[in-house]
């Protein structure tokens, strides 16, 4: 669902973070009307660290199919544990928790 790279720059950790977004159905575009059927989407997501908030995020239905997120954020150490927590509309939510290799 979700990939994180790291990438050390300096005295920063650049994060990427790779998001599948299964919910957004590009196929479900109505011939007639144009709009698109959205279903479920990710509402909202967060990245932490040791229990430090590094981003925080809201999206709507508009939100691409495979978007990426770059950021960099200072004191960040080999082998913490980076977690993405998501939230989608309909109130499902999932963890995923990376360590931090470099």
């Amino acid at each position: 669902m979700i990939a994180v790279t790291f990438k050390r720059q300096n005295d920063y950790l650049e994060m990427t973070l790779s998001i599948d977004n299964p919910f957004r159905d590009d196929s479900a575009v109505q011939a007639k009307s144009g709009k698109v059927n959205y279903r479920n989407f990710v509402q909202e997501l967060s990245v932490t660290c040791n229990d430090r908030v590094l981003l925080s995020a809201q999206f709507n239905p508009g939100m691409a199919s495979h978007p990426n997120l770059i950021f960099r954020s200072k004191h960040v150490l080999k082998k913490d544990n980076i977690k993405v927590e998501w939230l989608d509309n309909s109130g499902k939510t999932a963890i995923e928790n990376f360590p931090v290799t470099i």
